[in-house]
């Protein structure tokens, strides 16, 4: 029998949640005591919740003020984003003849679609997280696949942020176009060469 998931996990995912959204952004101090009277729960399941995130990385304890949504400066978001480029570039190739051309197919239908929703620009992030999360699925190593997640929601705030409030719909569209199209040929120095571009454009704060 499955165990039912926990305070701390629960309060972990609307942590994330609101850290990805910027909600919370970059910066934002967390309180163990407001967040328990936020989230209606006591404080030890938050507490549990905000270590995790801190041994990830996505958070940082400060010396007697709680803890604060991790704030990279230019050097560290670099990194992040390099490791990242390099991570993902990894996958794709290892992922390139395992990934079913239907859901590439799929995933390239709901793109263009996005575009005559009301909410057209979530639907397209929402597809853009299932293309990464479509390499990383079939790369076939699954300590791969768990860096990457890790990295991923780590630079989140910074991508969303870009997404959401800087770029053209019509280049977020197509910009994915791109790469599932060369996936679809098996391309893979295009492929990842677009895929590294496109992960790249969000060093910009």
């Amino acid at each position: 029998m499955l165990k039912k998931r926990t305070l701390s996990e629960q309060a972990y995912d609307e942590l994330v949640g609101k850290i990805i959204s910027r909600e919370y952004p970059a910066g934002t101090t967390l309180q163990e005591e407001k967040l328990a009277m936020e989230f209606g729960i006591s404080r030890t399941p938050v507490r549990e919740a905000l270590k995790h995130l801190a041994a990830e990385g996505v958070i940082e304890q400060l010396p007697r003020k709680g803890f604060r949504v991790a704030l990279p400066d230019d050097d560290a978001l670099r990194e992040l984003f390099e490791c990242r480029c390099d991570l993902e570039e990894l996958a794709l190739r290892k992922a390139l003849s395992a990934i079913p051309s239907d859901k590439v197919e799929a995933l390239k239908e709901k793109l263009r679609s996005s575009a005559r929703r009301k909410d057209s620009r979530r639907i397209a992030l929402e597809a853009d997280g299932e293309m990464h999360a479509l390499f990383s699925d079939h790369c076939g190593n699954r300590y791969l696949a768990a860096l990457i997640q890790q990295f991923r929601m780590k630079s989140a705030p910074y991508r969303n942020y870009r997404n959401r409030a800087r770029t053209p719909l019509e280049e977020l569209i197509s910009e994915r176009l791109e790469i599932l199209d060369a996936v679809l040929k098996q391309d893979a120095e295009k492929a990842s060469e677009l895929l590294r571009a496109h992960i790249r454009k969000g060093m910009t704060r």
